[in-house]
Parts: C-alpha cells; structure tokens; sequence
C-alpha cells in the first residue's frame, strides 16, 4: 500500500503547468524595442516551483479541497442516517447544491489569485530583464541555444 505522502498531486502539477503557461506566453514575445540581438531567457517552470506565492496558493488550495472533502464526507454520513428514501434524495440535492456552491466560491477566489501572481511574476521578470537591458524575454524551454539567462536574479525576488 503506497504511503499517502509519496502519492503525487496532479493538481500542483497541473498548477505549476498553468502558471508556467501562461506566464511563457506573456514573457516569450515582447515587443523589441532595438534590434542589438541581445535577449533574455528565463526558466518559467523553475520560477513558478521556487514561487513562495504559488506555493502559498497550493496550500490555500489543499486546504479548501480538504474542506469540501470533509462537507462531502459529513453530508453522505447523514444521508446514510436517513431513514426515508425522499428525505435523503431531498438531503442529497441540498448537501450537492451546498458543495457546489463553496466549490464554484473557491474557484472563484483561486483563479482570482492564479491571475495575480502570475501579474507579479511577469512584473518581476520584466524588471530584471530592463535591468540588465534586454529587451525581449524567452521562455528558456522554447530556445536550444542562446541569451542571457536571468532565472538566478527572477527566483531570488519570487522566493
């Protein structure tokens, strides 16, 4: 039987995915402002997993998913206490209304952060590439050779 803490969260990973997505498509055409062919390449991936923002939002997320286990775990406990096959399918239609619900309330909250520290995230790595002045930013993955390599000064101000 697999140890619980070694399964993997397809969420994080999903998460960490997401972020790193759409933070690429932000950072991997900027417009050029000089044609000097320098340019920065940034490993998003790595930034997002050194991200201590996106490491909070996988905490709140873990939490809120334990949440709503424990909401279902408690409504299909007095389902089952119930007698009267009407009441518990009243019971259930108004328990799977309530975790939708605070479900959809989550979501909500949860997509409302993603897009913020994804905004910070950009900010960050265009304030290190103006620093160092360069002008346009890759995504790492995306190039096989080339560019100034800014990660190191990203995940030090994400951390």
């Amino acid at each position: 039987m697999a140890n619980e803490n070694s399964k993997i969260n397809y969420g994080v990973v999903a998460l960490i995915a997401v972020v790193a997505a759409v933070i690429s498509s932000f950072v991997t055409y900027k417009a050029v402002a000089d044609n000097s062919g320098k340019f920065a390449v940034v490993d998003v991936q790595r930034v997002v997993v050194s991200s201590r923002d996106i490491a909070a939002l996988k905490i709140e997320r873990d939490a809120q998913v334990a949440e709503l286990k424990k909401m279902a775990d408690n409504a299909n406990a007095k389902i089952k206490a119930e007698k009267n096959e009407d009441a518990r399918k009243k019971l259930s239609e108004t328990y799977l209304s309530e975790i939708n619900g605070k479900k959809d309330e989550f979501d909500k909250v949860y997509a409302s952060a993603i897009q913020a520290s994804d905004k910070k995230l950009n900010d960050i790595i265009n304030a290190v590439a103006e620093k160092e002045g360069l002008k346009v930013v890759f995504n790492k993955a995306s190039l096989v050779t080339g560019g100034t390599d800014i990660t190191e000064a990203v995940v030090e101000q994400v951390k």
